[in-house]
Parts: structure tokens; sequence; C-alpha cells
């Protein structure tokens, strides 16, 4: 059973990882244990936006699998520097699959505010990590969108 068990989530891993799904959320690819090295913001301070954000996206989804606790994936992101909270219950009616925790981190710099986004779903109510998103987003003046000033 065990090893059953340890041949489907490794086959489940395999194909995570060549899947994107719409909207820049993506199955996560990454390793039952979460590096301790820093969290890969991509060069955000030479790569176009959108450099940035596939650099930000692939780091998020190789750096944390499938099956994870959302709590310790919330930990590490709060270890480097995000700001997480639960996202707000979804309200009647409305449609999508809204995630368990939202995390936050933004700097300015240069006149501009960078701010990325790690978004976690739970999809089966068990504090596991099902996917994720990673946004990334940069606004130059008072033009923010993701959070940062404007």
């Amino acid at each position: 059973m065990k090893y059953a068990r340890t041949i489907t989530v490794s086959l489940a891993l395999l194909l995570g990882a060549c899947a994107t799904l719409p909207g820049g959320v993506t199955e996560p690819a990454g390793p039952a244990t979460i590096p301790a090295t820093p969290v890969n913001l991509g060069d955000w301070r030479n790569a176009s936006e959108a450099a940035t954000l596939e650099t930000f996206q692939q780091g998020v989804t190789s750096r944390y699998g499938a099956g994870l606790q959302i709590a310790s994936v919330s930990g590490d992101l709060r270890r480097n520097d995000f700001n997480c909270t639960a996202a707000p219950p979804r309200a009647e009616g409305n449609r999508g699959d809204p995630p368990a925790q939202v995390c936050r981190k933004t700097t300015t710099a240069n006149g501009c505010t960078h701010t990325w986004q790690v978004h976690l779903f739970d999809t089966s109510g068990d504090g596991r990590l099902a996917r994720t998103r990673g946004l990334y987003d940069r606004r130059c003046g008072s033009d923010g969108l993701l959070g940062g000033p404007g």
C-alpha cells in the first residue's frame, strides 16, 4: 500500500510538472520538503515584468510540492518576508475557487513598486497544498495594482 502510494504521488508530481492550468494556477511540482534557500523572486531589477513573472511562477511551482501543509508553506513565505493572510470565504453565488492563503511581498526601488503574490489552494479542505498561483506586478508612479502604493 505504501509503495503504491509513493508511485501514485511520484506520477502525480511528474504529470503536474508538465501541466499549466489557465490563469497562472499551476500544480505544485516541488519536493516533499521545503528548501532552505530563499524564494526566487526573479531578476526583478533588470528583467522585464513578463520575464520576472515567469521566473517567479516557475520558482513557486518547483519549490512547493503538492500535499505540503499550507501552514508550512505560508511559514516559509513569511520567513522570506511575505505577509500571509487567510483569504475571505467565497460569497454565496460567486463562482471560482478562492485560495486558502494569499501571501504578498512588496518592495519599492528606483521609483517603482514591485509586488509578488502567492496564492495557496486547498481544494480538499484538509490543510494541504493542492496548487499554487504566483503573481508579480511592477508599477512605477502612482498606479499600484496588486496592493502596492497607488
